[in-house]
């Protein structure tokens, strides 16, 4: 989260390339087209992906006055998975593994009876665990290509990243502080060298 409570932190990013032309009806359709989904508690998913209004987790409805703020687009990535615990993991496989052996008359379980009672178990064990959310606030400037991605974890914004082409087919490369500075050297009709800051920096 972050953009609408408390300190906030991010990574920015810009598009790759040219920003296709009504960009703004084009992100509201692929919006809705990769909103959020609950897990299915029945299936064997052990996460979900997908688009949220940055107001509210719960709500996939998106039009102007919920996502478009001109020329800024704000939306949330919201990922849900569901964990088993190691030790959670491993209590419950002991137990079922002695009810093997009294149902079997074993001893020791083969490697291979292990391996399939230990993958049962772990199915049955993420049936009934509770998915765990997590929502990544995002902003989208569509006039300078700017995409600010409310956290600093590695993982989230691999996943950001991967997601963001999957729904929208455009690429989005990091915005370091040296292409920040070209940029503004840009603004200024100036091009900016590396090296010339570091000369400035230095003798300033």
């Amino acid at each position: 989260m972050g953009l609408f409570a408390g300190p906030v932190s991010y990574i920015r990013y810009k598009v790759k390339g040219k920003i296709p032309d009504g960009i703004k009806n084009v992100a509201l359709e692929k919006l809705k087209e990769f909103s959020f989904g609950e897990i299915d508690p029945l299936s064997l998913s052990e996460k979900s992906a997908g688009w949220v209004s940055a107001e509210n987790m719960a709500s996939t409805f998106f039009d102007d006055l919920h996502f478009a703020k001109d020329p800024y687009l704000v939306f949330s990535l919201r990922i849900d998975a569901r964990r088993v615990p190691a030790l959670a993991m491993k209590a419950a496989f002991l137990r079922e593994e002695i009810k093997y052996k009294k149902a079997t008359g074993l001893e020791r379980l083969r490697k291979k009876d292990k391996d399939l009672l230990k993958e049962q178990v772990q199915l049955d064990l993420i049936k009934k665990a509770l998915p765990t959310p997590s929502v990544y606030d995002i902003s989208w400037n569509t006039s300078t290509g700017t995409v600010l991605f409310f956290s600093n974890s590695r993982k989230a914004n691999e996943e950001f990243l991967s997601f963001f082409y999957r729904s929208f087919d455009i690429k989005l490369i990091p915005l370091v502080p040296f292409e920040l500075a070209g940029s503004l050297g840009r603004k200024k009709d100036r091009n900016i060298k590396i090296k010339d800051l570091a000369i400035n920096f230095t003798d300033g």
